[in-house]
């Protein structure tokens, strides 16, 4: 490889499912999958993780022009773009599907709770998520065009054309395009007490997907980068931000259900007094603290989701500036933070495996 070549390293994901090694635990932990993240319901498909064969492609791709060492600085740009984008998207979905995880995990704890106060309880009784199944699904769709459509920028700029990135990105185009019709609700919430998304926002997220869908669909490979970066970039922005919004809607709710549950078990604990042990005691206590550490990593990391989408934006723009000659030495300064920010988000989502914060399903 020549020295003028970037050299991409990929780590391998570690997944450290169920070590109780770190110094916060979930009370409601067990080895066995519980009833509640595998029932009738579905709620286990959540955590299915996306094919990766764009993946795949655009790294045999960009592996193939690295070895012949002829990529210009556009080239290298839009690569490093897409192998940054990759990694802020997987980290993206993972934090989604974690803070479902997190939800789950206080609603079944709020309905111990619930027990005695009441009357019409049932363990049979689905917990309100903060998304739907569709809802998550809809917003891995998008996920997943973002990075296809970060992957077809070094197609451009390769002269070699890929025909598996074609065909995925064909794929992805096509099942972004059948989000348009149930766009509202599904790219809303389950929150209660929330009305779905405006006629305004409607209006302006089914532009950018159906923008977002043709391009992958109907695209033509000889189309330069800049005029495609330049085309795309109030589509990507729109979509970038049509997440972060959603998820400042995820962190206040999040917070006002664990907020809520936690006053509860701090009033119940108070009016025992000595019906139970001093141990019995300890550990109420000790609940508390589970649930307040909790709260704030599932807000910890929702917030750098919503970092990492906002540099995504804010790197694509820089992309497509850089495209047209504009201020080209800070594309690579932007790329950098784009990296940053994915590993960031990658790593805590890490680190809440790691520390048993939830429970991951396969």
């Amino acid at each position: 490889m020549q020295a003028s070549c970037h050299e991409i390293f990929c780590s391998p994901r570690i997944f450290c499912i169920d070590n109780q090694h770190g110094s916060v635990f979930h009370v409601f932990m067990r080895r066995d999958r519980s009833p509640i993240s595998t029932g009738a319901h579905g709620f286990e498909a959540w955590n299915a993780r996306p094919s990766r064969g764009i993946l795949v492609a655009a790294a045999a791709l960009l592996l193939s022009l690295l070895t012949t060492g002829c990529l210009s600085p556009l080239a290298k740009h839009a690569a490093a773009f897409s192998a940054a984008t990759a990694t802020v998207i997987d980290g993206s979905e993972d934090a989604y599907r974690a803070a479902m995880q997190l939800r789950l995990q206080e609603q079944a704890a709020a309905s111990v709770y619930a027990y005695d106060k009441n009357p019409q309880w049932s363990p049979y009784k689905d917990p309100v998520p903060l998304l739907t199944p569709d809802q998550l699904n809809a917003r891995i769709k998008v996920l997943d065009a973002l990075k296809a459509y970060a992957d077809t920028l070094v197609d451009l700029t390769s002269g070699k054309p890929s025909k598996d990135l074609e065909a995925n990105a064909q794929a992805v185009g096509t099942n972004l395009q059948g989000l348009n019709q149930s766009l509202a609700t599904n790219l809303s919430t389950a929150v209660p007490n929330l009305p779905v998304m405006s006629t305004a926002n409607a209006n302006a997220a089914s532009t950018a997907v159906l923008a977002l869908a043709e391009y992958l669909i109907s695209r033509k490979v000889k189309a330069a980068l800049p005029k495609v970066a330049q085309d795309m970039n109030t589509t990507v922005t729109t979509l970038c931000e049509l997440l972060n919004s959603d998820i400042t809607i995820l962190r206040r709710q999040a917070d006002v259900d664990y907020q809520t549950l936690i006053e509860e078990e701090n009033q119940s604990i108070q009016h025992e007094g000595t019906a139970v042990s001093p141990y019995e005691r300890r550990l109420e206590i000790g609940n508390l603290l589970v649930l307040a550490a909790q709260q704030k990593a599932n807000d910890d990391m929702l917030a750098k989701l919503q970092t990492a989408l906002h540099t995504l934006a804010m790197t694509h723009q820089a992309l497509a500036a850089a495209a047209q000659g504009n201020n080209p030495e800070s594309i690579a300064q932007k790329i950098a933070e784009l990296q940053a920010a994915g590993k960031d988000l990658g790593n805590y989502y890490k680190v809440l495996q790691g520390t048993n914060q939830f429970t991951p399903t396969n």
